[in-house]
């Protein structure tokens, strides 16, 4: 019956070229393989789309959008362990792809030191072995040049590994997932995850006001669609008889 209440949350979402690396090709490979996926998808052919998304997570394992896509198509088949396991490994991406940048950017300014001690060093032995000389005065010059350019290069962003963020319809679709395989704690945390990234997301606080009904919570889940229906969301009518009958209404 408490499935039959939640709101659905899946979409039933003349001269040559230029040679391209392989890296190029694989890249445009495998986008080609999700917008194949989504229109799929889109068109009501889950199973066609899990195919496309699957294809294109063997060429990019961590594509965040292909394993969102992913996962609604598992969703959208009732394969809800699978949708599980796509959905996670979406989240994941997102999270580690702000660690990837800070390690980025900290071997890069680690490279960028390692080159300015370098040059220090030939800049010292240049300036011992001065001769008085234009061309040994232009190389000491040179390498003064060198060493201003790369010190001038500051990066704004941290170099200490810091979560990127979940888009809130990724924390949402992954709530609905947990909900079908009686995960409702963990349901609960991604919808409350969503909310807290769009306060005013009224899909999730619908789907999270079921959640508090089904753990006898019934006035936060009034509460809950309350705020839904504020922000232009149409709640399930039996999932807000259900909570007034809870509440004594």
């Amino acid at each position: 019956m408490a499935g039959m209440i939640l709101i659905a949350m899946f979409l039933i979402g003349g001269q040559a070229p230029a040679l391209r690396s392989p890296a190029t090709v694989d890249t445009q490979r495998a986008k080609q393989h999700d917008r194949d996926g989504w229109k799929a998808l889109e068109a009501g052919h889950p199973d066609k789309a899990v195919a496309e998304f699957e294809a294109a997570l063997q060429i990019t394992p961590e594509y965040a959008d292909a394993l969102h896509g992913l996962g609604k198509a598992h969703l959208a088949l009732q394969q809800y362990p699978q949708a599980v396991s796509a959905l996670e490994r979406c989240r994941q991406s997102y999270l580690h792809s702000g660690t990837e940048d800070a390690e980025r950017r900290l071997v890069d300014t680690t490279a960028r030191q390692a080159q300015i001690d370098k040059l220090k060093q030939e800049l010292r032995q240049a300036q011992m072995a001065n001769d008085g000389s234009s061309g040994t005065n232009s190389a000491t010059s040179d390498l003064q040049q060198q060493i201003r350019d790369l010190e001038a290069i500051r990066d704004p962003g941290p170099v200490v590994g810091a979560e990127g963020a979940v888009p809130p319809f990724v924390s949402l679709v992954l709530g609905s997932a947990y909900f079908h395989v009686d995960r409702l704690a963990d349901a609960e945390r991604m919808f409350r995850d969503a909310i807290a990234a769009q306060p005013k997301f009224g899909e999730a606080h619908s789907n999270l006001a079921l959640v508090c009904l089904l753990t006898n919570r019934a006035a936060e889940a009034d509460e809950h669609i309350r705020i839904a229906e504020e922000a232009g969301f149409k709640v399930n009518p039996e999932l807000k008889r259900r909570v007034h009958e809870a509440l004594g209404k």
